[in-house]
């Protein structure tokens, strides 16, 4: 959870807008959502969504999907 946090917090202010949503609970599992923010015109839409009951492997996975989208969408991180 540390690792994702803080590559989050290192790229966050490069990209004003986005919102990120940590949620568990025993029947959902550990959601990790980073999206756009409501300030943002694309409020609503999410740049990656991962739910998993294990949290190691969800913050693992976010990180994962986050940098290939940042390598596909704005050609690096």
């Amino acid at each position: 959870m540390e690792e994702f946090l803080r590559f989050y917090d290192s790229i966050k202010n490069h990209h004003r807008g986005w919102s990120l949503e940590i949620y568990y609970s025993s029947i959902l599992d550990w959601n990790i959502t980073v999206g756009y923010s409501a300030d943002h015109p694309w409020h609503g839409r999410h740049i990656i969504h991962v739910q998993d009951c294990d949290r190691d492997l969800a913050f693992a996975k976010a990180q994962v999907l986050l940098k290939e989208w940042l390598l596909d969408k704005e050609g690096g991180y």
